[in-house]
């Protein structure tokens, strides 16, 4: 965790892989729930996301798995350095293969929703996730 803390891998060539595919995409740095956030605020749109579906490193899911209250604050925390990208429906299966082609992979880990600009994080059995917090913010 330290390591990926410390020395990020941007993730540029799949940027410049998905740009054709997206409709939109921005970096995770401030935390996953508050950057979508800032993307469903400029479309007008809200985001559930599944929060199983979210991809975590083997050192976060070690860390989720020996205490579960943990998993707020690695969906908020920030310095994620991933890029969350929105595809049309159907679009899926390009921005997939635009990605393995750069030697990369996306999960899908949510979908936009008519309504307000919100984020719910879902788990397993479909209740909400509450967060006292949806990310760091640099003006506390």
């Amino acid at each position: 965790l330290a390591d990926r803390y410390r020395l990020p891998l941007p993730r540029i060539a799949l940027g410049r892989a998905a740009a054709p595919h997206v409709v939109a995409g921005m970096d995770v740095s401030d935390g996953l729930a508050q950057d979508l956030g800032h993307l469903c605020r400029a479309a007008g749109c809200g985001a559930e996301i599944a929060i199983a579906e979210v991809p975590l490193s083997p050192a976060a899911r070690a860390a989720v798995e020996a205490d579960p209250s943990l998993l707020p604050a690695i969906l908020t925390g920030g310095d994620d350095y991933e890029l969350l990208l929105a595809v049309r429906p159907g679009q899926g299966p390009a921005l997939e293969a635009a990605a393995s082609a750069c030697g990369m992979s996306v999960t899908r880990i949510g979908r936009f929703a008519d309504g307000p600009p919100e984020v719910i994080l879902r788990r397993n059995d479909n209740t909400a996730m509450p967060l006292a917090a949806l990310g760091w913010s640099h003006f506390r």
